[in-house]
């Protein structure tokens, strides 16, 4: 017996069922490609976000910190020879996308800042001519330069080195605790040297940078300190004050770094010009690139939390400076996208 197949076995799909089949087919390919490419965008933004926070935390993070130190090694007293100006305040230039301070900072081939109290110098006949004497840099417990056999050697005195058995009094000098060690001091830069009172002289390290006398080894300077200035004991500092520019320019954040002679007189207007001579500080560096024209901005605030909003501050205005507020607004763009925004800020209290 032979059997027959129906009609409707024989024929396939109809091309209104194929038209239906392929037009779903299209919609759930298109959301899946829809899908995808949000997906991806998502991931890109999401790239440049963290990117963004990672240079607003570094950018912010090294501002805030030097920032924190403005003044630290500043004298509070009149200077002692000429015209015996008071130094200026921590801040010299406070504006809406400038900010310009004074500090002893490190260099930047340097591991410390040059901040250091001065140690037995009223024993003169124990110094070298025009030669100072410092305490450690490292942990301040020592006499750098004092005649005990066993003065700032590493494996005594010095609380963050590992022992080298070397000692500032022998040769090479180069022991990490003593004050040259770590270019903490170089030949030729100006150094502010305070005395017991707290009254202040300007002075030039020599060429010789160290010199010895007897038992004991000390920095030198080109002049001789005025002949009352260890009329106090053991008292008073020495600083290598710097001058820390920050400014955005053309929508790039940079900084500036001056270390040259402070000079006579001295006054905010003539501090607040920064250094042209790359043998007198740093070139403006770009820290990083923003795509926002007002990307940084300061604002000012005195000690009872009041706004200090006329930009820039004046000289008297400067020295009631309290608290700076930073804030820091990036972007980023791709050709195809919208542009990746974070805004944030840091409040930075000054010591005074």
């Amino acid at each position: 017996m032979v059997v027959r197949s129906s009609s409707r076995m024989r024929r396939g799909f109809t091309l209104i069922e194929v038209v239906v089949a392929s037009g779903v087919g299209v919609v759930l390919l298109a959301a899946v490609m829809g899908y995808l490419l949000h997906r991806s965008r998502m991931d890109h933004q999401e790239a440049q976000l963290g990117r963004l926070k990672q240079d607003v935390s570094l950018v912010l993070g090294q501002l805030g910190r030097e920032l924190r130190q403005a003044g630290l090694g500043r004298p509070t007293r009149a200077r002692r020879e000429g015209e015996g100006e008071l130094f200026p305040g921590p801040l010299l230039v406070a504006d809406a996308t400038e900010l310009a301070f004074v500090a002893d900072l490190p260099r930047p081939d340097s591991s410390l800042n040059g901040v250091s109290a001065f140690a037995a110098n009223q024993e003169v006949p124990l110094l070298p001519e025009r030669g100072i004497a410092l305490l450690n840099e490292l942990n301040g417990g020592c006499d750098v330069d004092g005649s005990s056999p066993d003065a700032c050697r590493t494996d005594e005195s010095s609380l963050l080195l590992a022992s080298s058995e070397q000692d500032c009094r022998v040769s090479p000098r180069t022991a990490p605790t003593c004050p040259w060690g770590l270019n903490k001091y170089r030949s030729g830069e100006w150094l502010v040297l305070v005395d017991g009172a707290g009254r202040w002289v300007e002075r030039q390290v020599s060429s010789r940078l160290f010199s010895s006398s007897a038992s004991r080894v000390a920095l030198q300077l080109d002049e001789r300190l005025p002949k009352d200035f260890f009329s106090v004991p053991n008292r008073g500092w020495v600083a290598s004050m710097d001058r820390v520019f920050y400014r955005l320019m053309d929508g790039a954040v940079e900084r500036k770094q001056c270390w040259s002679e402070l000079g006579r007189p001295v006054t905010v207007s003539a501090l607040s010009r920064p250094c042209a001579s790359s043998r007198e500080g740093t070139p403006w560096e770009s820290l990083l690139r923003t795509a926002a024209p007002q990307g940084l901005t300061f604002r000012y605030f005195d000690a009872q939390g009041i706004e200090l909003d006329r930009l820039p501050l004046s000289t008297q205005e400067l020295r009631r400076v309290r608290r700076v507020e930073v804030r820091l607004r990036l972007s980023a763009t791709a050709s195809h996208e919208e542009p990746v925004l974070y805004d944030t800020f840091t409040s930075v209290a000054l010591r005074h």
